[in-house]
């Protein structure tokens, strides 16, 4: 049997390390700023819904 090379592996290891960390650190990042436009968005949407109806804003208000 061929020995394996120890050099090779090690470098192959290194990389398919840094190749898994850079997929979960894009991964967390993607969550995020899914999770901050998710949030702007609602926050927005509530902003014109009380510009248009200002009616229905205090009356949530009085509630």
């Amino acid at each position: 049997m061929k020995k394996l090379n120890n050099k090779g592996f090690a470098i192959s290891t290194m990389l398919y390390g840094l190749l898994v960390v850079l997929i979960l650190l894009i991964t967390l990042l993607m969550g995020t700023m899914a999770f901050n436009r998710k949030n702007s968005r609602e926050f927005t949407d509530i902003v014109i819904d009380e510009l248009e109806n200002p009616e229905s804003a205090v009356n949530k208000n009085k509630k």
